[in-house]
């Protein structure tokens, strides 16, 4: 089956960026073909920069500093045509300067674009803030009226990793229904086309009749039941691999054990023993559950 990865297309990254900073309250200042400037609250720009230090200074003098503005641009094109514009604002700057001092001449270059794309810097530094913003939500759907009921339920969102020594990963969505304790697999799919908007979790859990514990445990049962189901034959591959490659460790030390010194032969068991620790550790079969999200969904009632 082909996948549809997210994000690999410049269009899908502009979209996220403008989701992302609507929602975190930035100001879209500019907004060209392929090309966005963003004016960014205090909050986001101290996720979105790495700058402690600066930030640690500004907080202890209490200083007063411009809002950072992000210039991004989202194709090639867009990145030379924005770039080449920037340059001239700034030279019209200085032109319409009287006396345009040494310093303003020398040191004040025309402001750049960053090109996002996948891998860079500031693209990472979203999916850290969406990570980080994201661990826990509240929901129930956008067009709700005021004083409407809902039916609680518990999402975990997260990865299952196949780990041995290399990782695959398989995302998982449980929905636990807070009134009845009722299992849903793929429930984010499953609302995924009702509009959301956030809310007071009191608003939801009104007519929940089970703790977040017992809904928790009875993901995890449900979970632990879904992999058992599955092939592992993985896990016998990985640990075929493992005895090959221990029985080559033990193969590479007993040709060693030839050296008539005491104390070298001892330095060379122990190194031996460590090097069995690490390999057993890092390619031992297993399965982890990887939880990123908890969230409280409020769904309609169904009469």
């Amino acid at each position: 089956m082909d996948v549809q990865h997210p994000l690999r297309t410049d269009e899908e990254r502009l979209k996220f960026c403008d989701v992302y900073f609507d929602a975190v309250g930035a100001e879209r200042t500019v907004e060209r073909p392929m090309y966005r400037e963003y004016v960014l609250p205090r909050d986001v720009d101290k996720e979105l920069t790495d700058r402690p230090f600066y930030w640690l200074w500004v907080e202890r003098t209490n200083q007063h500093v411009e809002p950072t503005t992000l210039r991004l641009a989202f194709s090639d094109e867009a990145k030379q045509r924005e770039d080449a514009r920037l340059v001239e604002e700034h030279q019209q700057m200085l032109a319409a300067q009287q006396q345009p001092t040494g310093y303003d001449i020398l040191f004040r270059k025309p402001k750049q674009t960053e090109r996002i794309d996948l891998g860079c810097f500031r693209l990472e530094k979203l999916f850290d803030s969406v990570r980080e913003r994201g661990k826990t939500v509240s929901v129930c759907p956008a067009q709700a009226p005021e004083g409407a009921v809902h039916v609680p339920w518990m999402m975990l969102n997260g990865l299952i990793q196949q780990v041995t020594d290399s990782v695959s990963e398989e995302w998982f969505s449980v929905g636990i229904c807070l009134a009845n304790l009722q299992v849903e697999f793929n429930f984010y799919d499953k609302i995924a086309h009702i509009p959301m908007r956030g809310c007071a979790p009191s608003r939801v859990l009104g007519g929940a009749k089970h703790t977040a514990a017992e809904a928790v445990q009875r993901a995890k049962a449900a979970l632990e039941k879904q992999i058992a189901q599955k092939d592992h034959h993985w896990a016998e591959e990985a640990r075929e691999r493992l005895m090959d490659d221990l029985a080559q460790l033990d193969t590479y030390y007993s040709s060693m054990r030839h050296e008539d010194d005491p104390e070298r032969q001892a330095a060379m068991e122990r190194e031996h023993q460590r090097k069995r620790e690490q390999l057993i550790a890092k390619s031992t079969p297993r399965i982890a559950i990887q939880l990123s999200q908890i969230g409280i969904v409020g769904l309609p009632l169904v009469r």
